[in-house]
Parts: C-alpha cells; sequence; structure tokens
C-alpha cells in the first residue's frame, strides 16, 4: 500500500495538515464568530494577499475547514476559483460564480441531501443560461450587477428556509478581475454592501496578488474600507519551515525523521516559500524513508532538482518571449540579487520587465528594482540557459 504523502506544490494543502498562519485564523475565528445572522447583518469582508505560491488557497480551505467544524453554526460555503478569461467582464464574472457555487459548495452533511437539489434549481431557473449572462428571468432590462446581486438575494432565501445562518463567498485570485476589469470591483463592492439591507448575511472572502488594491491607485482607499480585514502572506522563517515539514510528518505517522541540519538546509534553498517547501517534501516523502541526515538529502536532492527543472523551471523559462528569455539570461547573470532596468544590457527592458512581472517570472522591489522571482530559478538560470552563452 502506498504511503500517505501529505506535501503537494500544486493543490493546496488539506487543512488536515495545515500549519502557522495562526494571527491569520484567530482572526478568521473571530469575524466569524460575530458574523451571526441579524435583522441587519454586518458581516466581515477579508482580503488574503501575497505573492505567488505562499499559500492563500490553503488559507481559504482552512477558514471553509474552520467553518464547517463549528458545531454552533450552520455555514454555507463556495469556493470560486477565478480565471482571465472569467474576469473579462462582469457578465462572465457573475457566470463563473454561479457555476462554482453550484459545483463547489459546501454545507454540514446533515443538510447537504435537502439542499442540493435548490442550489441547482436557483443555478438553472432563476439564472438564464443563453447568452453568456444570467439574469433574472421576471426581470427585464437589468443591468448585470443589478441581476447578479437579486440572483444572491434569491440564493439567500433558499439558505435561510434550510437553516443556513451565513454564507461564506470565497474569491480566489480576485486579481484577474483587478486586472481584466477593474470596474467590477467597484460593481462587486456595492453589491456586497447592499445585500445585508436585504436580510443576506454573506461574508466575502476574496485572495489575490500582493499589490491588487495599491496597483489601481483610484480602487485603493475604497477597495481597503470594504475588505476590512487585510492581511499579507510572507514566506516562511525557519521556525515556521520547520513546522510546516515535522508537523503533517507527524500527524501523518510516517516513518520519517529529518535531522534540523536537513530543515536548515531545506529552508536555506527555499527562503522559506510554501511551494518549493512542498516540491522538496513532496520527493522526499516519495523516495525515503528512516532518518534523513544531510548527505542523504543533498544526494536526493540532485534528482529532486532535475524534477524541478523539467516541471517548474523549463516550463517558466518558455513562457518567456525571446526578448524576454534575454532579460532572464542578464539577470541570472548578474551577481547581485536585485538589479536596476539600467544595469541591463538590453534597450528599453521596462516594457519586458512589466510582462515578466505579470508572469511571476521577476519580482519588483522598492527604488524600481527588479529580481528573479525565486533564488532556485536563477540557479537553473545559471546552470542551464547561462552556461550554453559560454
Amino acid at each position: 500500500m502506498n504511503k500517505q504523502n501529505p506535501f503537494s506544490p500544486t493543490f493546496p494543502v488539506n487543512p488536515e495538515y495545515f500549519v502557522n498562519r495562526t494571527e491569520i485564523l484567530t482572526s478568521f475565528e473571530k469575524a466569524y464568530a460575530r458574523s451571526t445572522k441579524t435583522e441587519l447583518p454586518t458581516p466581515d469582508n477579508i482580503a488574503i494577499l501575497g505573492d505567488w505560491g505562499v499559500g492563500k488557497s490553503s488559507v481559504m480551505r482552512k477558514f471553509e475547514d474552520i467553518a464547517l467544524k463549528n458545531k454552533e453554526r450552520k455555514p454555507f460555503s463556495a469556493l470560486i476559483e477565478l480565471i482571465p478569461t472569467a474576469c473579462g467582464s462582469f457578465n462572465l464574472f457573475a457566470d463563473k460564480v454561479a457555476d462554482d457555487i453550484d459545483r463547489n459548495f459546501a454545507v454540514k452533511s446533515s443538510i447537504i441531501s435537502r439542499i442540493r437539489q435548490d442550489i441547482r434549481n436557483w443555478r438553472i431557473e432563476s439564472l438564464s443560461i443563453a447568452g453568456g449572462i444570467r439574469i433574472e428571468k421576471k426581470i427585464k432590462e437589468r443591468s448585470p450587477a443589478a441581476a447578479f446581486e437579486d440572483s444572491l438575494i434569491e440564493l439567500w432565501k433558499i439558505l435561510e428556509r434550510s437553516g443556513i445562518d451565513i454564507g461564506i463567498l470565497m474569491l480566489d485570485d480576485l486579481h484577474y478581475l483587478a486586472e481584466k476589469y477593474p470596474d467590477g470591483l467597484y460593481d462587486l463592492r456595492g453589491i456586497f454592501q447592499g445585500l445585508p439591507r436585504h436580510g443576506c448575511n454573506y461574508m466575502l472572502c476574496a485572495t489575490g496578488k500582493k499589490n491588487m488594491f495599491s496597483d489601481i491607485r483610484e480602487l485603493a482607499e475604497p477597495l481597503a474600507r470594504f475588505f476590512n480585514i487585510k492581511h499579507k502572506l510572507d514566506v516562511f522563517e525557519l521556525k515556521e519551515t520547520r513546522n510546516a515539514i515535522l508537523k503533517p510528518i507527524e500527524l501523518c505517522n510516517l516513518n520519517m525523521e529529518i535531522d534540523d541540519d536537513v530543515l536548515k538546509r531545506i529552508h536555506e534553498l527555499t527562503m522559506g516559500h510554501p511551494f518549493f517547501i512542498h516540491f522538496i517534501m513532496r520527493d522526499i516523502v516519495s523516495t525515503c524513508c528512516g532518518k534523513i541526515n544531510l548527505t542523504k538529502f543533498e544526494s536526493t536532492f540532485r534528482d529532486i532538482e532535475k524534477i524541478m527543472r523539467r516541471e517548474k523551471f523549463d516550463v517558466d523559462f518558455s513562457i518567456a518571449s525571446n526578448k524576454e528569455k534575454k532579460i532572464l539570461i542578464e539577470m541570472a547573470k548578474s551577481d547581485a540579487d536585485k538589479i536596476s532596468p539600467s544595469d541591463l544590457n538590453i534597450k528599453n527592458p521596462v516594457l519586458q520587465l512589466g510582462s515578466l512581472l505579470k508572469k511571476n517570472l521577476v519580482v519588483k522591489h522598492e527604488r524600481g528594482e527588479y529580481s528573479l522571482y525565486h533564488p532556485l530559478f536563477k540557479r537553473y538560470m545559471r546552470s542551464v540557459h547561462v552556461k550554453k552563452i559560454h
């Protein structure tokens, strides 16, 4: 029988193995506790911001887990996984939200049998499928935002009849709407500010890039007030890296003992980045058992690095244009951790740097400096692509 592997770089962390982020989880628990249904609800709205791969989606999954395990409450939650093609207009956005509510909703097991068909009927009957615009059949000439608000009011009536006392809607990767259709954020704010007047007790949670609000200056202040609870995720410190590795191993009862020198080395290589911690640990758990000392780890990591190159870094490099690849190579050649555009031996690189930023291949720092998105990617670039040109 294959042993259970609690580590995956490609999927959110199983809530059972979620560790760290204690302050954020405590903040959610307090917000959840004060979000009791009243005649005029005043739920909190929560934004989880951070760079690629730091675990934003995992935090949302843990929020859902906390809500569902609370014995005093009857929550409804739905994870909406936004993609760029679903965020070009409010029509497309509303479509995606309705589809994912239907597909991904979660309630306690005692409620699910009597609510499943009601949710399906809500999706089919109250929303028009034709033409890509979902709008209540009985309402004519309504804007997409108004129709979407009406549909959420109808959804709440279904939830309330089933004994639900709060609806938690989780918008994963909301930055796609901010990038593709910024006005949609105004619509979203207006809708969720208006829903409590109809007795709807929805808590909105969203994830997005670290600078999702500040990148659109005119949206920064209104959205900062609307998302009254905001957290920025960072990479793990050494203590958190230890916890992220050892706790899942303990919970799974794996036959594995990892020396502290190995934990320090993993932290050094990954800089505490959750994606790379999980990438390395996935393959260690798959291929090793017993005591893992530093010698054994370094031998295993040579093979892991080849897999990382094939599964991650080759793909990353392939999505860059030819001009962008030249910039990546120039940045890899530099011994400096951060460089300015003027340091690059390339004419007018600012446009390409902006594109690389959107592709998550570079990171922008203060004073207009840039770096490759992770030291392991720089290590790959130097060993594979810089070597080729010498």
